[in-house]
């Protein structure tokens, strides 16, 4: 148990820095780079987010859970054997994707082909990037630290090379490098925990069909999270992908501190009987959706102030779109704790794939209506739509393995508190202190407060545990 908080805290930090990394990064590249080149890069990255996915091939996934049950066996052979025959299957994807890359671009020059190449460094990072195995030991910390190097070096190269729209090629080239040296750090104690490459891969049928079946929910959860701003891209101007895509920036960042927790859970989940996973599912839910709700209201409240603070004046059209998209901070972790933590960690990889499938369907037919007429504003529709439905299915389809009552009984008591701080936030009265961000903390600050005093008027379950373990600790001391 001691264990899993420190990984919690270690990926809650990581996280936390990686909201603060685009705090310096964002507003410079939206002032110096401009909507519409921003939106050339927002295009050819996410579609190149897209093309990894089979280049990773589910591993990250199959890998955590796999490794982390050699673990608990206690056998280097195992162990061995698990590690090297998993990687084999990535190293082909990512060879078969970066070469048909570079073909096709070079051969047909599609549209932005030379930036593309600039990408081809973050398929190779996909490529050796074993993160998975690391996450599978239950090792957050060599992940946190070599994944916080690569930002900060990043961050620099930004800022002393990127100062103009025609420096768009040296962003391209910082980021994809910065990753692709980041996947090269994990090997260098690779040897610490396996032997010996094995000849063979690993239980080869049996990994197989589980790349098959866990490839079809990574390629759809792509098309639309990726995808969908390429497709937003081909009805409206590179300033609408623009907009849409900065839109929902601030809601990402939050999502990772969210979703810390069910990276760190999963591997726990995997190893637990059903009694225990079901105790663990019910506080890990209310783990989420208590941030979710308050990381939601606290930005929401601040949306009208924030976005030409942060983003500049020209970024103003796009403050409802930022507004509604925070709704995904509470929808795709929630989904996730069904997901993740359940479905994958019980190798129910047919429950996992069904939802996100049928959200990929919905979402490409919903972009196709509604990104011509209504643009940036339809595709978000679209996505909001697609995430709420998604949520619905995950939830339903594992509905044998928990008690629907029992899991989700604290659950409204979050959704009363984040209204009581919407309601509070947007009829602000108290009138303007200072400059925008004085405004912002001081408004943030009251809300987290209202919110916490809200729960525990609720008398949320959480909250006596929270407790229980500060006084653990407070003996221990």
């Amino acid at each position: 148990m001691k264990r899993t908080l420190l990984n919690i805290f270690y990926n809650a930090v990581y996280q936390i820095f990686l909201v603060l990394v685009p705090l310096i990064t964002v507003p410079y590249l939206s002032r110096v780079l401009g909507p519409t080149t921003y939106g050339i890069y927002s295009s050819v990255n996410n579609t190149v987010q897209f093309l990894m996915i089979f280049c990773v091939l589910s591993l990250s996934n199959i890998g955590v859970r796999t490794i982390s049950k050699a673990r608990a066996k206690g056998q280097r052979q195992e162990l061995t054997a698990a590690f090297w025959g998993l990687w084999y299957f990535q190293f082909l994807g990512g060879l078969v994707m970066v070469a048909g890359t570079i073909l096709v671009c070079v051969i047909f020059k599609v549209r932005y082909w030379f930036y593309f190449i600039l990408m081809t460094p973050y398929l190779v990072a996909a490529q050796f990037d074993i993160s998975w195995f690391f996450q599978g030991l239950a090792d957050f910390g060599r992940v946190v630290l070599r994944n916080t190097i690569v930002k900060l070096v990043s961050v620099v190269f930004i800022l002393l090379l990127v100062k103009s729209p025609g420096d768009l090629w040296k962003y391209f080239l910082i980021m994809s490098v910065s990753t692709m040296l980041g996947s090269f750090v994990f090997w260098f104690s690779i040897r610490q925990y396996v032997g010996k490459p094995t000849r063979h891969f690993y239980r080869l049928a049996e990994t197989r069909k589980a790349i098959m079946i866990l490839m079809i929910p990574q390629i759809a959860t792509q098309i639309y999270t990726s995808l969908d701003k390429p497709i937003l891209g081909l009805f409206q101007s590179t300033a609408q992908v623009s907009f849409y895509d900065n839109s929902q920036r601030i809601s990402n960042m939050l999502l990772g501190v969210i979703t810390s927790i069910s990276l760190v859970i999963m591997p726990q989940m995997a190893i637990q009987d059903k009694k225990t996973q079901k105790t663990v599912l019910k506080k890990s839910l209310e783990a989420t959706v208590m941030l979710g709700t308050l990381f939601a209201a606290v930005v929401m409240v601040n949306t009208r102030e924030f976005v030409p603070f942060f983003f500049g004046k020209k970024y103003i059209p796009m403050t409802p779109l930022m507004f509604w998209f925070t709704l995904t901070i509470i929808l795709i972790p929630t989904g996730g704790v069904f997901a993740n933590q359940f479905a994958l960690a019980n190798k129910r990889d047919k429950d996992y794939a069904i939802p996100v499938t049928i959200g990929a369907v919905l979402e490409l037919a919903l972009s196709w209506l509604l990104d011509r007429p209504f643009g940036a504003l339809g595709a978000m529709i679209a996505i909001l739509t697609t995430e709420l439905v998604v949520l619905f299915l995950r939830c339903w389809i594992v509905r044998d393995g928990y008690d629907f009552r029992y899991t989700f009984s604290e659950v409204p008591k979050c959704f009363a508190a984040m209204l009581i701080c919407l309601a509070l936030g947007l009829w602000w009265p108290i009138p303007r202190i200072g400059s925008a961000f004085v405004d912002m903390v001081v408004k943030s600050l009251v809300i987290i407060a209202v919110y916490a005093l809200s729960l525990y008027l609720f008398k949320f379950d959480l909250n006596e545990d929270v407790v229980r373990v500060l006084k653990r600790y407070q003996k221990k001391a």
